[in-house]
């Protein structure tokens, strides 16, 4: 299965080039891990966050522009002892091209003991559903 999110791109994440400057990429990379976590119930709230990231990387296929709507697609690629990776799709809404690639190692954390911890079963089972063989 894969999730999916709409997010339109805004003036103020566009460069001097005219186009959305890189660093925006990771910011709807990191909406749509939130949007993933919250709407699928993987936690429940956002207040009780237990993630890290120990990655992340953004492959740019083409550029993207002012008030351009994109959807992203998230799906699992792997799921270890204490991570998960999650792999994003960035794509033009309207036509549907591939606009950009991500992937984020996400570690599941123990804030108070300052170390990563396993992964709960019932988390692990909400994951499994959205795990996708080949990428």
């Amino acid at each position: 299965m894969v999730h999916k999110c709409t997010i339109r791109t805004r003036y103020c994440e566009s460069d001097s080039l005219g186009h959305i400057n890189n660093v925006s990429y990771l910011i709807y990379l990191e909406q749509a891990r939130v949007d993933f976590m919250l709407d699928n119930e993987i936690i429940p709230s956002i207040e009780n966050w237990p993630f890290v990231l120990a990655s992340i990387h953004c492959d740019y296929i083409k550029q993207v522009y002012v008030n351009q709507t994109l959807s992203i697609s998230s799906f699992v690629v792997e799921i270890g002892q204490s991570s998960f990776k999650l792999a994003n799709e960035i794509r033009d809404r309207q036509t549907d091209e591939l606009l950009a690639f991500g992937e984020a190692v996400i570690v599941h954390f123990d804030f108070t003991k300052q170390k990563s911890s396993p992964i709960p079963d019932e988390m692990r089972r909400k994951l499994e559903v959205y795990k996708k063989i080949s990428v």
